[in-house]
């Protein structure tokens, strides 16, 4: 028997949303809330899980047997099946990860925030088993794999993948401007596989996709003129919302705030929106809006 930890952090795509799908550059940043996970061995022929919310509730429990992968009992159907998938996607890529164990995690954010509970997993598992994080997550789910780079980065990243070419630059990002730079939590989790469908229906430039690399190469050098950075991310909105077909969030809901902008991070409609200027907290706390954190109070940067 032998017990193997590992803690991976977090996520958050400050630009190059949806592009990033498509080689555009990404520029993220990690969290510096994670998600830990305790992997033991052991001869049991079952692999079991336990999962742990921020708050200490068990949500999720499940058996599966170690030949088939199958799940044999769960709490959750639907995720015991996404992780049977992830486990045979890592059996595939090394058939030596063949035997029983004991998995618990613990979350230290809220599950429905958006940080990468999915993301943190794959990077975690890809460890464990030995297997490439990348061909991991193309076996199991959709997406860049920003999200995997974050979840073992230092601090901001820029990102660039174009097939199977994966491109991850650590950045030194440090805005003067940082007590500017604010979040808000939209009370609304968004479906990331369903804005990607909604994304999928046209199709993108090479225009759009390197307008988008542009501003996020921008927007990540940006660190001394705020009114610059705040111009950046417009401008990168206002190209989103002619690509997605959809209202820029800073029109949709805070059109009558006092000051600096709202942009939209990841999927479109829902989770983190990042606003600059302070002086917009009272306006979003008379709102309604309870969730408002420091940018640096949640990111390591």
């Amino acid at each position: 028997m032998a017990v193997r930890n590992y803690y991976t952090k977090g996520k958050l795509l400050i630009s190059g949303a949806y592009g990033v799908l498509d080689g555009a550059v990404g520029f993220a940043l990690p969290t510096k809330l994670g998600q830990r996970f305790c992997f033991e061995t052991d001869r049991s022929n079952i692999i079991q899980c336990k999962a742990v919310d921020d708050k200490g509730n068990t949500w999720f429990e499940a058996e599966f047997d170690v030949k088939s992968l199958a799940p044999l009992k769960t709490s959750s159907e639907d995720v015991a099946n996404t992780f049977s998938k992830l486990l045979i996607a890592a059996r595939s890529l090394n058939p030596d990860f063949n035997y029983s164990f004991t998995l618990e995690t613990t979350l230290e954010f809220d599950r429905e925030w958006g940080l990468g509970s999915s993301s943190t997993l794959i990077a975690a598992l890809a460890q464990f088993a030995s297997v490439n994080a990348y061909e991991l997550l193309d076996s199991g789910f959709k997406g860049s794999g920003y999200d995997i780079a974050c979840a073992t980065a230092e601090g901001p990243i820029r990102f660039q993948r174009i097939g199977k070419e994966v491109s991850v630059n650590p950045l030194n990002w440090r805005p003067t401007f940082t007590d500017e730079l604010h979040l808000v939590y939209l009370n609304q989790k968004m479906n990331s596989r369903e804005a990607i469908i909604h994304y999928r229906k046209a199709q993108s430039s090479d225009y759009f996709l390197n307008e988008l690399s542009r501003l996020s190469i921008a927007i990540s050098e940006e660190t001394s003129d705020i009114n610059r950075f705040e111009k950046l991310l417009l401008e990168q909105e206002n190209l989103l919302a002619n690509r997605l077909d959809i209202t820029a969030i800073g029109d949709q809901l805070f059109s009558d705030r006092p000051d600096g902008v709202f942009i939209s991070l990841g999927a479109w409609g829902g989770d983190f929106a990042l606003f600059t200027r302070k002086k917009n907290i009272p306006y979003l706390e008379d709102k309604g809006y309870s969730t408002i954190l420091k940018l640096q109070e949640l990111c390591i940067y």
